[in-house]
């Protein structure tokens, strides 16, 4: 941590650290032996799905194509078995950046991944959602919106506390791009986890293509709309 940094920022990063740790000592004390060909290929995946990353417009930060891999982990693999499918999604992410990243950065985004894995996991598998007629779906769905929450606001109040701007609003523009990813992603998942349950080469091979297409029509439509963005600002000045 430097010293320019504002203290409350080094507390939320401190919260969230502890907050990781306790997920992973939970998952280590609970743990059930995930089955490892599985965990081999969700973590391959991980790593290639997590480099599929776009900056949003405006921003700092960038959002990966690695959600279908880490629910997938969710939805198959024990608490210990997804965290460490999130923790090689997060360091893939980290090298994969534009920019070299500050370790206390890498930390920071390891384990708010780790929180966000978490906290799907335990709302995936919670007795009140797969008691209900609609089971595994709403599961899911739940599990997506938790994850998706638990990733976005900790980056969003981050940024704005080292950037001393407001977290409320980094946030909306967060949800606004992001969003329709986070609904894509969920979507293959399901469609992933149809097929089999357990992530096989051709399942997961056959999402990595997808994944593929999608972030190259993101990325494209995220450029145009950076090229647009100083074009309505001048034709606003004009008037």
């Amino acid at each position: 941590m430097t010293n320019t940094m504002p203290i409350k920022a080094k507390v939320m990063i401190g919260t969230v650290a502890v907050a990781s740790l306790c997920s992973l000592a939970f998952g280590v004390a609970n743990h059930a032996l995930p089955a490892w060909p599985q965990l081999a290929l969700l973590m391959i995946a991980a790593v290639l799905t997590s480099r599929l990353k776009v900056k949003l417009p405006g921003m700092t930060s960038t959002m990966s194509g690695n959600l279908p891999v880490i629910l997938l982990g969710v939805m198959q693999l024990g608490l210990l078995g997804s965290l460490l499918v999130a923790v090689t999604a997060a360091i893939a992410q980290s090298f994969a950046s534009s920019t070299k990243m500050k370790p206390v950065q890498m930390l920071f985004n390891t384990c708010t991944l780790m929180n966000a894995c978490g906290l799907a996991y335990f709302v995936y598998h919670s007795r009140l959602l797969t008691m209900h007629a609609s089971g595994p779906a709403l599961s899911l769905v739940a599990a997506a919106v938790a994850y998706f929450v638990a990733n976005t606001a900790p980056v969003a109040g981050i940024i704005g506390l080292t950037e001393a701007s407001n977290p409320v609003a980094i946030w909306h523009k967060v949800f606004l791009w992001s969003l329709p990813n986070y609904v894509i992603g969920a979507g293959l998942t399901a469609l992933a986890s149809l097929f089999t349950s357990v992530a096989g080469v051709a399942t997961l091979g056959t999402l990595l293509v997808v994944l593929f297409g999608v972030y190259k029509s993101y990325k494209m439509y995220v450029g145009q709309a950076e090229q647009l963005t100083p074009k309505a600002m001048t034709m606003a000045a004009g008037q």
